[in-house]
């Protein structure tokens, strides 16, 4: 994958991940919050709710005020000041605050308590629940009332004559209270600032770790485009090349020109070959194949595979040799099966040379039907075992091309045993050759 296009796809990858875990983490935030301010002013509304409960009760609004609550914490409309945390700044018609001269006399009136404040009234906070409102001296939570036309007098002035308040505000000290909710709003803040950071390099990583099998995939694709022009090239070169001599003889016979048939005949086999083999791994990284199984006589099944395994190995001087210990039906494949073994002895006797035995065997292992395909050929070095399942790889070019190998049938071999759930190794056989071992689940 050219680089400007794995860059992009990972710093897209990469945005997506970030501004995911941003949002997560603002709306936890957000959540967490809205939460804590809620509880954390729901006692002083509990004060707030008594002193509107009171004048509610005795009839002096004029109208309903919105609160939290119709009820206070007890559960019942409140009885008299006396019980009551909250403070109150009266107002007249004018919305202009009454102020008593004599404030700290008058506060432990139980008629009329009053407190001089510098918070002008607001009429839109009648039809709000309590709000949190910033003074000279810190913050308060209040409540907005109206009352009704000259029904509650309460002292202003020097000489502490009573005048009709019209509205009020009923308040309690909130300070400390905002000050401990921006403590907590700065924590927050920093706890989302610090996890956002974790966040964005946590994604960082997660891109390129993302991007790492794509890019080997992209790899693997281009490698074998690559490798399979390259053998698609081969045999067709030969062949025009033999076509192409037999045109400039055209009075040479079948017989004169028998060679070239031949050899362009053999190449044509190895073309076809080939192309099976691409097709059939094409299909390993689909849904195309399906694995059908269906029990099997595995002694039956494998002397039949065998059968002519047997007279090609005598024609060679090799012998082929057959040992199943399986006393029971198998549930296989036999058509991939039958593929897998074929692609095995094929190797096993194409790198083994005169005189040299394969073996075959079956036996069950621990609910596990093991195939073992041992030969006493070439051997496999321990550099070509770390790549002997990758396609169109060869330890041996040349030795590849004259037994007639595409550099396929292992990788085949491979898928077949994958998609049975199983596992394929391959070790050295002593004091010669190789061994691949499949073992299946049953």
């Amino acid at each position: 994958m050219p680089k400007i296009i794995n860059r992009k796809k990972q710093i897209e990858g990469f945005t997506f991940l970030a501004l995911s875990f941003m949002a997560i983490f603002a709306i936890l935030a957000g959540v967490i919050f809205w939460n804590y301010s809620n509880s954390i002013y729901s006692n002083s509304d509990k004060v707030l709710e008594q002193y509107v409960n009171y004048y509610r009760q005795t009839n002096l609004l004029s109208q309903p005020t919105l609160s939290n609550n119709k009820k206070n914490q007890h559960g019942s409309p409140a009885g008299s000041f006396d019980d009551f945390r909250g403070k109150l700044l009266y107002y007249d018609k004018n919305k202009k605050q009454i102020i008593s001269e004599n404030v700290d006399t008058l506060a432990q009136s139980a008629s009329a308590p009053t407190f001089k404040m510098n918070v002008a009234f607001d009429s839109l906070d009648l039809d709000l629940p309590p709000q949190t409102i910033k003074t000279s001296k810190g913050y308060i939570r209040a409540q907005a009332i109206k009352f009704k036309d000259n029904t509650l007098m309460v002292p202003s002035g020097s000489d502490n004559q009573m005048t009709y308040a019209k509205y009020a505000y009923v308040f309690v000290d909130a300070t400390d209270t905002v000050i401990n909710l921006r403590h907590f709003q700065d924590l927050i803040i920093w706890s989302f600032a610090f996890a956002f950071g974790l966040a964005v390099m946590f994604a960082f990583v997660i891109s390129g770790q993302n991007m790492k099998p794509i890019l080997k995939a992209w790899q693997q694709q281009q490698d074998f485009v690559n490798n399979a022009a390259h053998e698609l090239r081969t045999p067709m070169s030969v062949i025009q090349g033999k076509l192409e001599t037999m045109l400039t003889k055209p009075d040479s016979t079948v017989r004169d020109q028998s060679e070239a048939i031949i050899l362009s005949l053999s190449e044509v086999r190895r073309l076809n070959s080939l192309t099976n083999n691409m097709l059939t791994l094409a299909k390993t990284g689909s849904n195309m194949t399906k694995i059908e199984k269906e029990p099997t006589d595995v002694a039956s099944f494998l002397n039949k595979i065998m059968t002519p395994y047997r007279e090609m190995g005598g024609l060679e001087d090799k012998l082929v040799e057959l040992d199943v210990n399986v006393d029971r039906s198998v549930a296989l494949d036999r058509k991939r099966i039958h593929q897998l073994l074929v692609l095995l002895l094929d190797n096993a006797l194409k790198y083994s040379d005169t005189g040299a035995t394969v073996k075959v065997s079956a036996v069950i292992e621990k609910k596990r039907l093991v195939l073992t395909v041992a030969d006493t050929g070439r051997g496999i070095s321990n550099e070509a075992k770390k790549h002997i399942f990758d396609r169109f790889y060869r330890e041996d070019k040349t030795g590849n091309r004259e037994t007639g190998g595409t550099g396929l049938g292992l990788s085949i071999a491979e898928w077949i045993v994958q998609a049975h759930n199983g596992r394929i190794i391959v070790s050295d056989n002593q004091p010669q050759g190789t061994i691949f071992k499949v073992s299946l689940p049953l």
